[in-house]
């Protein structure tokens, strides 16, 4: 079971860093109706995150069980290693040049004005619909199902993952219904920094889970 949590670990770091997710539950907290919106896009997140984990690793243990097939699994983490890779070469020329901050993606529009409702559903799109947060989700779950742990046992290790993996959104709502006006200015300048480099820190954790993947999958070739 440590096994399984350690070698799913590298990858729950790497989504609690993806730059999208904090900034825009930043964008959130710092709206006018912030407490509520932020505590619903952070249950969105964790819904999105665990279901995603969890049903691959279900998966993956299924299959993991049959001698004929279990190959497969090997063969997935190569695959998705490999997509994570090409991702992040794709992302390599659009880091920003200047140091100007970055334009925000036209989809975080929609979260001004919104409502808590709104705020979750952009929360789990952000785990189930883009493609990095996908693959990265997949990648953990068949790391852990391909541990061979009982049902019990890798829910378990899920669920740990779960926790880091949306721990970068948990610790800002926290802290802003702790004490909002405190944290305001902090968070409006950890937006800044992650809106202008943004694309540089996914490119880097693309590339070490990636190779952590593809080594992985080869390794149980």
């Amino acid at each position: 079971m440590i096994e399984a949590f350690g070698s799913a670990l590298p990858v729950a770091v790497a989504v609690a860093l993806s730059p999208f997710p904090i900034i825009a539950v930043v964008l959130l907290l710092l709206s006018p109706t912030g407490k509520s919106e932020g505590l619903a896009f952070l249950a969105g997140r964790v819904v999105g995150v665990a279901v995603i984990v969890g049903v691959f690793a279900m998966i993956s243990d299924l299959v993991e069980r049959s001698d004929e097939v279990s190959p497969l699994v090997a063969v997935a983490r190569v695959l998705v290693g490999a997509a994570l890779s090409v991702l992040a070469v794709w992302k390599w020329p659009k880091w920003p040049r200047e140091e100007r901050e970055a334009k925000l993606p036209g989809w975080m529009s929609v979260l001004e004005g919104g409502s808590p409702w709104r705020a979750a559903r952009v929360a789990i799109l952000l785990s189930a619909a883009n493609p990095k947060e996908l693959l990265l989700g997949v990648g953990a779950g068949i790391t852990i199902g391909s541990a061979g742990l009982p049902v019990g046992p890798t829910l378990a290790v899920a669920a740990a993952y779960t926790a880091i993996a949306c721990a970068s959104v948990a610790v800002p709502v926290v802290a802003f219904v702790m004490a909002p006006e405190r944290v305001r200015h902090p968070l409006d300048q950890l937006r800044v920094l992650l809106v202008r480099h943004n694309a540089a820190i996914m490119s880097v954790l693309l590339v070490v889970i990636g190779a952590a993947l593809i080594g992985g999958g080869l390794a149980d070739e």
